[in-house]
């Protein structure tokens, strides 16, 4: 995937180049625990301002002939995004996204203005139809019930918690502004504190974290999301924030097991972190061949063998579900736990070879007749971890710690 320059790099999915293929591997085990969140919904910040915008959208492009409607309905929710991006950076938020280009504009001591539309020099990201809240907050909008359709209309629940953010606001003053062609800095100035109180107001946090943490379920009492949240919720009543840490996946789910969970949730984090350390060995020795060209597999067989890694901890057999290139996967780590390393190389550069191909691109390293390793994209900074290191650290997290990110915020801001 190509990122543009413009594009804060913090939006840019993790393992977006992912040479093994793993992160659709990871996914769909992560799937059974967390099902709406995505790698980049970590703000409830944001989830506000996109329903409130969604909303407004379409309530502005609602007497459109059905032919323009989604176009103009776009157009006018990137404007109002644009709008909010001011009002929020003036009060601080560090959730927007687009902070590069609205920083530098708010930075500018000579302008006193900003305009709002759909150019070059209005738009607040070089795609911000995709790279915006219109693009990466409407699947997890979707499939927690608070929108539908292509257009992003709000259902009963969404247009509830709009409502609520609405009472807070001078609805018609900011709707004025979005039918506007700019805001002034005296305007983003006076609406500023209203507009982020709004969107940060207990009650509408409330209702929205329930949604997002129930999601579409008609079993919400018995989901595992829902019962993740609930448990969640014990371990910061016990450790506070620092049982919450995103940066530290493993520490989390191991408090979550020493808790009463269901045996569906309780399998499926065992499952999570089965897939993990797997992944995580292979992704170990691959990347360690990236450092190697030139060399013969033969002699980083017996460097990899100086390591004397013990791999006792891995499961015999990757964990349940049916994921893409599991028998290769499964194959290279039958090697990897007979410390066969040259098997698991060959393995490892068969299966980049494919997933590659696969994506019309060439694969980041070969292995040659002369069993030489031949690395086209070479990793300069990497060091073999230590045994510890190699058992405890985390690749993949994704939704995961979107939905750890999101609890804390939620926690935190309304403790007590």
């Amino acid at each position: 995937m190509v990122f543009l320059s413009l594009l804060d790099e913090r939006l840019k999915p993790k393992g977006s180049r992912d040479p093994l293929g793993f992160e659709q591997v990871w996914t769909k085990y992560g799937r059974q625990v967390v099902g709406n969140l995505t790698t980049i919904t970590n703000s409830l910040e944001n989830f506000a301002a996109a329903l409130l915008g969604f909303n407004w959208a379409n309530e502005l492009n609602k007497d459109i002939s059905d032919n323009d409607e989604h176009k103009l309905i776009s157009a006018t929710f990137l404007k109002y995004e644009q709008l909010a991006a001011y009002l929020r950076h003036e009060n601080k938020s560090g959730s927007i996204m687009g902070i590069t280009r609205v920083k530098e504009r708010m930075g500018d001591i000579e302008r006193n203005s900003f305009d709002l539309g759909t150019s070059s020099n209005e738009t607040i990201l070089s795609d911000q139809v995709g790279y915006g809240l219109w693009g990466f907050y409407s699947s997890a909008s979707r499939d927690s019930g608070l929108i539908y359709g292509n257009k992003r209309r709000l259902t009963p629940k969404g247009l509830q918690i709009v409502e609520l953010i609405e009472s807070k606001l001078d609805k018609a003053k900011l709707i004025k502004l979005i039918e506007q062609s700019s805001v002034t800095l005296v305007e983003v100035k006076e609406l500023s504190s209203q507009y982020m109180a709004a969107l940060n107001d207990k009650e509408v946090a409330q209702q929205l974290i329930q949604a997002l943490m129930k999601g579409k379920s008609r079993s919400l009492d018995i989901s595992s999301q829902y019962e993740l949240w609930l448990k969640t919720q014990q371990i910061y009543s016990q450790q506070g924030v620092n049982g919450l840490d995103s940066k530290n996946m493993g520490n989390f789910i191991s408090q979550l097991k020493l808790l009463d969970l269901s045996d569906e949730l309780n399998s499926s984090l065992s499952n999570i972190e089965n897939i993990e350390r797997v992944l995580v060995a292979l992704n170990h020795v691959f990347h360690y061949c990236r450092t190697n060209d030139g060399k013969n597999i033969d002699e980083i067989n017996q460097l990899l063998l100086a390591q004397n890694y013990q791999f006792e901890y891995l499961p015999i057999h990757l964990p349940p579900l049916e994921v893409q290139n599991k028998d290769k996967i499964q194959q290279v780590l039958n090697s990897l736990r007979s410390y066969d390393y040259i098997s698991v190389i060959e393995q490892l550069a068969d299966l980049n070879k494919k997933v590659m191909s696969e994506r019309q691109g060439a694969p980041w390293i070969e292995v040659d007749s002369k069993k030489l390793i031949k690395v086209r994209m070479k990793q300069e900074k990497f060091r073999l971890f230590k045994q510890a290191d190699l058992q405890e650290h985390w690749d993949y997290d994704y939704f995961l710690g979107s939905f750890l990110d999101i609890s804390k915020s939620y926690l935190e801001a309304n403790d007590g």
